[in-house]
């Protein structure tokens, strides 16, 4: 199980299930909203099948598009960003210290992405030099509080198998960036960058599974 190849496997069948996250949730507004293991099939391969449907939100394309601008923002550590998208997302925060921006950038990785701080095996949010504890959050929108809940049940499945460092923001970045520029909202040369990132993955990941 603490083997290479088991390493290489455990990544591929977090990435499928992440991926077909991202395209729900950024692509189509439309997902299951439970991915609890209880609710994960694994398949032949890296297939991943989601079971139980009892759970399923919508996003309206406000929420959505200002999801697809916060990936962005925590995928690329831009604080600035990061604090736009809460005012365009409906998220009313508070700051009790000087570096607000900073803050608010911590606080979107804690709430949204699946990736440990480095040495880090368990979340303590609440705890003293926590972001929830120098930035309150005073409105949070209701049909976020399934996106919330997704993006923190992924992670307790990345750390349970022991994948810490693994970012959905990372992977969803180029989703995020086709969901916007789908909508109007990024230019095809914003999105270039996004791209070619995208295939050099592509052709690590084939470099590692040549036989997919």
């Amino acid at each position: 199980p603490r083997g290479k190849v088991a390493e290489a496997a455990k990544l591929k069948i977090l990435s499928s299930l992440s991926q077909a996250y991202g395209q729900m949730i950024l692509k189509s507004g439309f997902f299951h909203a439970d991915p609890h293991p209880g609710n994960i099939l694994i398949c032949k391969g890296s297939e991943v099948a989601l079971l139980d449907y009892g759970q399923v939100k919508e996003l309206p394309d406000h929420l959505r598009l200002g999801y697809a601008n916060l990936v962005i923002a925590i995928a690329d550590n831009n604080a600035s960003l990061a604090s736009q998208s809460f005012r365009e997302l409906g998220l009313v925060t508070f700051a009790k210290c000087e570096n607000e921006q900073q803050e608010l950038l911590q606080l979107a990785k804690t709430m949204f992405d699946t990736k440990m701080p480095p040495g880090v095996s368990v979340m303590e949010p609440f705890s003293e030099d926590s972001s929830i504890k120098k930035i309150s959050v005073e409105a949070f929108p209701e049909e976020l509080f399934s996106v919330l809940r997704t993006v923190i049940l992924l992670r307790g499945l990345s750390v349970g198998i022991g994948l810490n460092y693994y970012s959905c923001a990372q992977q969803w970045k180029p989703i995020a960036q086709e969901a916007l520029l789908a909508s109007g909202r990024l230019s095809t040369g914003n999105n270039i960058s996004g791209r070619r990132k995208r295939k050099r993955r592509c052709s690590s990941l084939r470099r590692l599974f040549p036989g997919d």
